[in-house]
This record gives structure tokens, sequence and C-alpha cells, in this order.
């Protein structure tokens, strides 16, 4: 008789005891957070989202495109390309006859300032003695006063084709030829006319002249970038990296591509290529303090941006940040640090209820 009901009597204390096994997890409510996922803050170092695509401006201190101040028709070419030349160095010989005009004007105007300074001098020693009238006196120094005023017209003309006025008489004397000179130090790198081609004001340079100058970075981001803080570097291809300091950001987004513009320029003593391309990356000052969290794990309550943080202890808490960049995936913040745990979907994130004492001072808030 013991041995029929001992084995159902076994079999029943171990259904039993499975049983109690089984229903301890039923007990335990579920982890908080459970409909999102953890993760863990990744490093600010070479984010992808911090760069922009960038390239050396030309500096206006740095070209040249040389056109005649008047009419003009070459008479000799002086350079070729790929020459290097000084400033002030004659380019071009030229023919220019409004120039011719105002070398001869000069000449003459001077010739009566001469001869009339010398008239009024002489008046005026006589009108002295009582020899002379107060009107011959006056006319002298009318006619006196209308010669220094076409000298300065004519010499004011000179001045704009780069003429010195003392060079008037040896123009127009043909001891000297008419020249366009190179307005900056350099290299020739285009030369668009031969002898005998006539050129005017409004037309293509007749030379252009590439020099050096102060470099610019300009650099367009896809969404503004707050510059607060920030450091800036200028990577080649090639990987050579240049330190940048910002100089101005645009004030609005351009319409053709939607970006915003900013500009940089390199510390002092570093000089780069103009027209060279490549890619400014912004960091922050020190990796502490920044992170890089996906861009759902943000939220936005009163005006603040937050991230639900879970600590060591399995806390949970939501912590504010300060959003420096953000993409369609990820965000970089400040405020956590790397390798801290935060719920992927801030949404989703399931916060611990307020104690209960906070819940008596305002009735009317449901638990």
């Amino acid at each position: 008789m013991k041995r029929t009901w001992s084995v159902p009597l076994a079999a029943i204390l171990a259904l039993s005891a499975c049983g109690k096994k089984g229903a301890a997890p039923e007990e335990e409510p579920p982890a908080p957070s459970s409909r999102t996922p953890w993760v863990k803050a990744r490093s600010s170092e070479g984010v992808p989202l911090l760069e922009a695509p960038a390239q050396v401006l030309l500096s206006p201190e740095g070209q040249a495109g040389v056109v005649p101040p008047y009419r003009a028709r070459v008479q000799k070419v002086l350079v070729r390309p790929g020459e290097k030349v000084s400033k002030g160095q004659p380019l071009v010989e030229v023919v220019m006859p409004e120039v011719s005009s105002a070398a001869g004007a000069y000449a003459a105007a001077s010739t009566r300032v001469d001869a009339y300074g010398r008239r009024l001098a002489q008046l005026e020693a006589l009108k002295k003695d009582g020899l002379v009238r107060l009107a011959d006196v006056l006319e002298a120094e009318t006619k006196l006063a209308e010669a220094k005023a076409d000298q300065q017209s004519a010499a004011a003309m000179l001045r704009t084709a780069q003429i010195e006025p003392s060079e008037a008489s040896d123009i127009v004397a043909g001891k000297r030829p008419v020249v366009i000179r190179s307005p900056i130090a350099g290299v020739v790198t285009a030369v668009a006319v031969g002898v005998g081609d006539s050129r005017d004001p409004s037309s293509e340079p007749i030379v252009r002249v590439a020099g050096e100058g102060d470099s610019r970075v300009e650099a367009r981001f896809a969404r503004p970038v707050d510059p607060a803080g920030a450091s800036y570097e200028f990577i080649v291809s090639g990987g050579t990296r240049h330190k940048l300091t910002l100089v101005a950001r645009a004030p609005h987004v351009d319409p053709r591509d939607g970006t915003i513009a900013v500009w940089l320029v390199p510390v002092k003593g570093t000089r780069l290529q103009p027209g060279q391309t490549g890619r400014v990356v912004v960091s922050l000052p020190g990796t502490s303090g920044a992170a890089v969290v996906p861009a759902r794990a943000v939220t936005l309550s009163e005006g603040k941006a937050w991230v639900v943080v879970r600590r060591d202890r399995g806390e949970i808490e939501k912590v504010q940040v300060d959003v420096f960049a953000s993409s369609g995936a990820e965000a970089l913040v400040t405020g956590i640090s790397a390798g801290e745990e935060v719920a992927a979907d801030a949404a989703l994130a399931e916060l611990p209820a307020p104690p209960k004492e906070e819940a008596k001072k305002d009735p009317e808030k449901k638990p």
C-alpha cells in the first residue's frame, strides 16, 4: 500500500515546489522603462555631425585683374604667365589718348603757373611802391588760380592711370611710355592681350596677377551651431590639420542650399592655399561633460532639454542637458558624460512615481 501512493505524493510535492519557483517573478513589478532600451552615451570625439565642408577663399588683396583706366591700345606686352612681378612693376605699354592729353594739360598748366607766379611776385613788389593798380594784381591772382586748377585736374587724371605728375613732361616729349602697372606683388597667371589690341575700362582684365593675402575659410553647416566655447580645425586632404578662429556667422540661411555660412581664419603665421578644400571640425574644449546620445533620447519639457539616465544602482532620473548640435540620428549634449546609460527613447521611459509627500501637497494631482 505504501508503494502505491508514495510516487503520486512525490510528484505532487515536486509540482508544488515548481509552482512556487514559477510564481516568484510574477510577484516582482516590471523594471522601469522596459519599453525602451538603454544605451551608453558615446564620447564626443570625432562625431560626424560636427563637421562641415569648407574651402579657402581667395583673398581680395591676393588677386588682381588689371584693366586700363581709360581707352588704350597695346604697344608692348612686358610680362608672360608664370612671371613674378613686384608691386608697381610695368606690365603693358599702351597708347592712352586721355592720359597723353592729361600729360600735355599738366605740362601747359605748370608753365602758366610758373609764369603767373613770377608776374604776381613782380606786381606785389611794385604795389608797395604804389606803381601798380590793384586791378592788375587781382587779375594776375585770378589767372594763377585758374592755372593751378587746371594743373590739379590734369594731375588727378594722371594719378588715376598710376602716373606721377612729375612724369608728364617726359611723356609729352616721348621720353617715357605710358604703362599699366601691377597693383600687387605676385605671379602673372594670365595675359589676355597682344600688340595692337584695344581695350577700355569695361573690358575683361588684360593681365591677371595672383599674390599672397590673408587666408580665410568658409564652412557651410547644415544647421545652426552654437560657437560658444567651441574650437575649430580645418582638415585638408591628407589629414593635415590647421587651427582656426571664428570670425563671423551668417545671420540667415542661404536659400540656395539651406546651409549657414561660417567664416574662420587660421592662427597667426599660417597661410592656406586659396581654393583648397576640406572640412571644418568643431569640438568642445575637453571631452568631460559632453557626450553623443540618440536624438530621440532628448526630450523637451518646460523649454528645456532632458535625458533619462539610469544610475549604477538602477536609479532612474531626468537630467537637464544642453544640446550643442543634433542630426537626424544623434545629438551632442553637455550635462552628462560618456559611458552613462540613457533611455534610447525618452518619451517611452517610465520614471518612478513622485514621493507621497509631494502628492499630498497637490491633492488634485493624480498619483
